[in-house]
């Protein structure tokens, strides 16, 4: 079983550097007979905002519509809309478009790709807890760390 999650994990990783994230939306959840149902529709947060956005630039990806590094220019325009730009996100969406534009020139693999951005995004998480001052919403590194199954930077 861990070795199907680990597998169904680097799918989902590989639509990832493919363009972009592609995880499944998970279906409204079920709520207990006489359970309340909220009143206020549920509003998207900034992660899920960014999900949605990389997951239809994957399929454009897929499509052949355009490029890995094409997506992802797309798909940092539309972070710095959303969330804004930080030192962490930047950093590590430098390192995202490096990777997606060698890929997209055959320079590497996908094994290579990941294993790079998993290092990269390790790398941040020794360096958080001594960042100071901490930028307050790295949604961009936190969508990816999802992505690798690694967690959150955390505060």
């Amino acid at each position: 079983m861990a070795g199907m999650k680990h597998t169904l994990s680097r799918a989902a990783l590989a639509l990832a550097l493919a363009g972009c994230g592609s995880l499944q939306q998970s279906a409204a959840p079920i709520l207990p007979h006489g359970a309340a149902r909220p009143s206020a529709p549920h509003s998207p947060s900034k992660g899920e905002l960014l999900l949605a956005e990389a997951n239809r630039l994957a399929e454009q990806v897929k499509s052949g519509a355009f490029g890995r590094a094409a997506a992802a220019d797309q798909l940092n325009r539309y972070r710095l809309k959303v969330v804004g730009a930080n030192p962490v996100d930047d950093s590590n969406f430098a390192v995202y478009r490096k990777l997606a534009a060698a890929r997209d020139a055959g320079q590497i693999d996908q094994e290579t790709s990941q294993a790079q951005m998993e290092a990269q995004l390790r790398d941040w998480l020794r360096r958080w807890p001594r960042l100071n001052p901490k930028p307050a919403e790295p949604v961009f590194s936190n969508f990816l760390l999802h992505l690798y199954g690694l967690p959150p930077l955390g505060y």
